[in-house]
């Protein structure tokens, strides 16, 4: 017994048995088209279904599945040292270049709000011709440094050359040469040297990217104000442009370390070069609270160390300021403003060979230095004090040629050309020197001169270097009235 309906049971003839009549033939064939076409149906229905069903689970997918995050801007100041390049045409040499670029990543990382790809991930790229640009992209990082190692006989050379990753574009190049003497010497000397110039490039770089913002936020205008107060040396016209922008940054950001080190600048430098009388106790307070705040924000800083240095110096509290400034380049052994800061620190204290060591070591730091013109002075008043007064008339034209509107040089080219019997040169500088500095006699110049200090060494050893140089501008024709 069946539970079909006899109108739609499929009755198939038995072997043997009666054909059916025409009429149940017919009704028999309309079923089995029937069938077929419903089964048809059936297969377009799933295999639409199914279509649907895999649209509806990629579309699903791609809904629910978590959004891809937006690739981040790279950091500021963020860099890979690539493995610089090995051109001896001996392998066995590749220690040295790979050593080079080691120190290098780990100087670099030294530097303030630095972001540097680490040396394992660095040096899958060696040997390898791969875009600057592509590396950026899949480092995430702003610039690419690249670089060659080349030893000759008994000299080194070493090719560097800064690359913006978004750009391609080349942002800085140099080279560097020195002796093989010392390998490890050597080493260090281009590697310091190498780091102190990346860092003010890649500050340079980044005040370009910054004065084209449309918002710049506490560390674009520090990054700005230090690279306009640097390049300009910390005095003029320039500087206080740049010192603008520091305040900018600070009333944005009470805390910004940068724009805290680099303002403080400003009012030492004006005790050290005597240009904030009457208000030189008012320049040396503001000077060490920015210092001071610095310092409480950061302690670890170099260049917040490196202040307050300058300021205990300025206070004439010289053994603790010689402290601060070790401590500075104990954080950053590169820091060569520090290293000149002592050279500065010794000659007050009349230790002038030792100042000259400190001097050298910071221009061989920072061979292009935007203040240079500063360490050439102060090898000249070095020499000066020595009384090895040829030496001091090549040292202060040197810092003239490169800055002919700073007076101090021009002083002591006229005193150690007097003292040498050169009248006519030092009445010649002498002219300089006085349309300089808006003084022109005997007395006006002791008015001008630092008040004595309270270390008796330093008091000592002023006198006498004052005395020499009195009795130079005397001798050179300036008047005692």
């Amino acid at each position: 017994m069946t539970t079909e309906d006899p109108e739609t049971e499929l009755e198939v003839p038995k072997s043997g048995a009666p054909e059916p009549k025409p009429d149940a033939r017919r009704r028999r064939l309309r079923k089995i088209g029937g069938l077929v076409a419903g089964a048809a149906a059936v297969g377009t229905v799933l295999a639409g279904l199914t279509g649907y069903w895999t649209t509806y689970r990629t579309v699903t997918k791609e809904i629910l599945a978590p959004a891809k995050p937006a690739p981040a801007e790279a950091a500021r100041l963020s860099i890979v040292a690539l493995p610089f390049a090995n051109l001896s045409g001996d392998p066995s040499q590749d220690y040295f270049a790979d050593g080079i670029t080691d120190n290098l990543t780990t100087d670099l990382s030294r530097i303030a709000n630095s972001f540097v790809i680490a040396r394992n991930t660095a040096f899958t790229y060696k040997g390898k011709n791969i875009d600057a640009k592509e590396i950026g992209k899949e480092l995430g990082v702003r610039y690419v440094l690249e670089g060659s190692v080349q030893r000759e006989q008994d000299r080194v050379r070493v090719n560097a050359q800064l690359i913006d990753a978004h750009s391609g574009a080349h942002l800085w190049a140099d080279h560097f040469d020195t002796a093989r003497a010392d390998l490890l010497q050597m080493q260090d000397e281009i590697v310091a040297r190498l780091a102190n110039a990346l860092g003010f490039e890649l500050l340079k770089a980044e005040t370009q990217r910054s004065a084209l913002s449309k918002n710049p936020d506490a560390t674009d205008l520090a990054m700005r104000c230090a690279a306009v107060v640097r390049t300009a040396g910390g005095l003029g016209k320039e500087a206080e442009a740049g010192y603008r922008l520091c305040e900018q940054a600070i009333d944005a950001d009470p805390n910004n370390v940068l724009a805290l080190t680099t303002l403080a600048a400003k009012f030492y430098l004006a005790v050290l070069l005597n240009r904030s009388a009457p208000d030189a106790q008012a320049d040396l307070q503001r000077a060490d609270e920015l210092a001071s705040r610095a310092l409480a924000v950061d302690a670890n800083s170099s260049a917040a160390h490196f202040a307050k240095g300058h300021v205990l110096i300025d206070e004439g509290r010289f053994d603790d300021a010689i402290a601060e400034c070790e401590r500075a380049l104990a954080l950053d052994p590169n820091n060569a403003t520090a290293v000149g800061n002592l050279g500065g620190t010794y000659f007050l204290l009349g230790q002038y060979e030792k100042a000259i060591e400190f001097t050298d070591k910071a221009i061989r730091l920072s061979p292009r230095d935007p203040t240079l013109f500063h360490w050439y002075w102060h090898k000249s008043s070095d020499y000066f004090g020595l009384q090895q007064y040829d030496q001091a008339i090549k040292w202060a034209r040197r810092s003239i040629a490169i800055n002919p509107n700073f007076a101090q040089p021009h002083g002591i080219l006229a005193a150690a050309l007097a003292l040498t019997g050169h009248e006519a040169e030092a009445r010649d500088a002498l002219e300089r020197y006085t349309a300089l500095r808006k003084f022109k006699s005997i007395a006006a110049a002791k008015a001008a001169l630092p008040p004595p200090s309270a270390d008796p060494r330093v008091r000592a050893s002023s006198d006498r270097f004052y005395a020499r140089v009195i009795e130079g501008l005397r001798k050179a024709g300036m008047p005692e009235q």
